[in-house]
C-alpha cells in the first residue's frame, strides 16, 4: 500500500537542499507547543508561499493562495496544476506540494493516538478491520500509519470523513501513498 519513504525538509534547512521527489516536496515547520492553530496555519502557509516562489522562480508576493474552510488549500493560478496540502499537530506543521496535480497530507503525533479500546472502534468503523487485531505493542503505531494514509487519501480526493464502505475504499485505492520521514513521535503520509 505504501512505497519508499519520502524525505521531509525542515523549513530552516538551506534552500539548496530542497529537492522534488517525483514531483513531490514536503516541508516541516517546528512550532512552539503553545502556539495557536491559527498562528501555525499562518506560519506554514508563509513557508509554503516561499517554497513555491523558489520552485516557480518568482517572488513570494506573486504566490496567492485560496483558503476556504473545509476545502483544500489552492494556488490561485489557473495555468498551473499544482496540488497543495497542509497538516498540523502540536509541535509540527507540514506542507506538501505536488507539481503534477492533487495530493493530500496527514500527520499524527503518537502521543495523541486514541486509547486502545477507541482504536479498535475507529479501526473497525473507518479503516475496515485490519488494525483492530494488531498486537497491542504495535497498535498505536499501526493505527497512526493507517489513519494518516486514510486521511491523506480523503484529502487528495476532496472527500469528507465517512465510515468504511467498499465504494469509498475502491475510490481511495486509486491514490498512491508514501510514508514520511519525520521526527520521532510523529507519523505522516502523503497521497497523490
Amino acid at each position: 500500500m505504501t512505497h519508499q519513504r519520502l524525505t521531509v525538509y525542515d523549513w530552516s534547512a538551506p534552500v539548496s537542499q530542497l529537492k522534488l521527489d517525483g514531483g513531490l516536496l514536503v516541508l516541516a515547520l517546528r512550532t512552539a507547543p503553545n502556539i495557536t492553530r491559527t498562528e501555525a496555519r499562518l506560519q506554514i502557509r508563509t513557508a509554503l508561499q516561499e517554497a513555491l516562489a523558489l520552485l516557480l522562480a518568482c517572488s513570494s508576493a506573486e504566490i496567492a493562495l485560496l483558503s476556504q474552510p473545509g476545502q483544500a488549500l489552492k494556488l490561485l493560478n489557473p495555468k498551473l496544476n499544482i496540488g497543495l496540502s497542509v497538516s498540523h499537530e502540536i509541535g509540527l506543521s507540514l506542507a506538501a506540494i505536488n507539481i503534477n496535480g492533487v495530493l493530500g497530507i496527514d500527520l499524527m503525533s503518537l502521543s495523541s493516538t486514541p486509547a486502545s479500546n477507541e482504536i479498535k472502534i475507529l479501526a473497525t468503523d473507518y479503516l475496515g478491520n485490519e488494525i483492530a487485531s494488531a498486537p497491542s505493542n504495535r497498535q498505536a503505531h499501526d493505527f497512526a500509519k493507517a489513519w494518516t494514509a486514510f486521511e491523506a487519501r480523503l484529502k487528495c480526493g476532496g472527500e469528507v470523513l465517512t465510515e468504511w464502505n467498499e465504494a469509498t475504499d475502491k475510490r481511495l485505492a486509486q491514490y498512491r501513498c508514501r510514508d514520511l520521514i519525520l521526527p520521532d513521535g510523529y507519523i505522516g503520509t502523503v497521497a497523490f
